[in-house]
């Protein structure tokens, strides 16, 4: 019996000697390049891209083949503003990238697009909606399509964009648009309220819902919209940061009532 004790004791000795400590591991984890991934995520997660640089770069370091590293500091450049290294790092993603990864072609195309380099963003993607019909390169594609006045091609992007997921507001929005300037304004206001389902109130989609109402005729119905909006809008509290009060529709809380503002000037002209 005690010689079967011993043995116990033995092998736990050799077990605990074996467990590494949690200093080892962190270590292990250090060298990791997908831990290091991971750290940059968050960082990214919590708006401090300085932050991710620091751990994309050892991520880099570490596996310089590390396509998705590559692909997040491509994002974080842009957060910065650094387009031309942006483009930079997703051309250098592609590289490394499995043939499905959709993602960094539609990225690569958001910078180029923000480089004013349309043509080329336009062809990125569609690369990108041809990899696995990515409904964010064909939003993108029909917003450059719209700002072309392209409205045909504009309208079939969107809609396969809304076809792959149905529950963007700026797709819909997009769609209400693009509709409204087709003078369709029956279905542009059918698209703004769906986008209203998803984002109740939103100031920028319910100006336009009110501006298709006013331009297919029904004047009170758009005059009610706007004062209801109008009234939010000076509800909202004042801006305490810079970037604060942007809504989902890319303009600011501001921005919006002042077009509110015009449009109900219009209105009581009209009358």
């Amino acid at each position: 019996m005690r010689t079967k004790i011993l043995a116990l004791l033995s092998i736990a000795t050799l077990l605990a000697a074996c467990t590494p400590t949690p200093a080892q591991v962190q270590a292990q984890k250090e060298k990791d390049p997908q831990y290091q991934y991971e750290r940059a995520v968050v960082c990214m997660q919590y708006g401090i891209p300085d932050e991710a640089f620091k751990y994309l770069n050892q991520a880099l370091a570490l596996d310089p083949g590390h396509y998705l590293s590559q692909n997040l500091l491509g994002l974080a450049h842009m957060i910065k503003g650094n387009l031309g290294e942006a483009i930079k790092a997703f051309r250098a993603c592609i590289a490394l990238a499995p043939a499905n990864f959709s993602e960094v072609y539609n990225n690569l195309g958001t910078a180029l697009q923000e480089s004013n380099q349309a043509g080329d963003a336009e062809a990125a993607f569609k690369k990108a909606f041809a990899i696995d019909q990515n409904y964010n390169a064909s939003y993108n594609l029909a917003k450059i399509y719209f700002e072309q006045n392209k409205l045909e091609p504009a309208l079939e992007a969107v809609r396969s964009s809304l076809q792959k997921y149905d529950r963007s507001l700026l797709a819909w929005n997009l769609e209400g648009l693009i509709l409204e300037n087709q003078e369709r304004y029956d279905d542009a206001v059918a698209c703004f309220l769906q986008a209203l389902k998803i984002v109740p109130a939103e100031p920028n989609v319910s100006y336009n819902l009110a501006s298709a109402y006013y331009r297919g005729g029904q004047i009170e119905r758009a005059k009610e919209i706007l004062e209801k909006t109008r009234i939010a809008l000076e509800k909202t509290p004042p801006l305490r940061a810079q970037g604060q009060g942007q809504n989902q529709g890319g303009q600011t809380n501001e921005e919006v009532r002042k077009r509110i503002l015009e449009l109900l000037k219009k209105i009581a002209e009209k009358k």
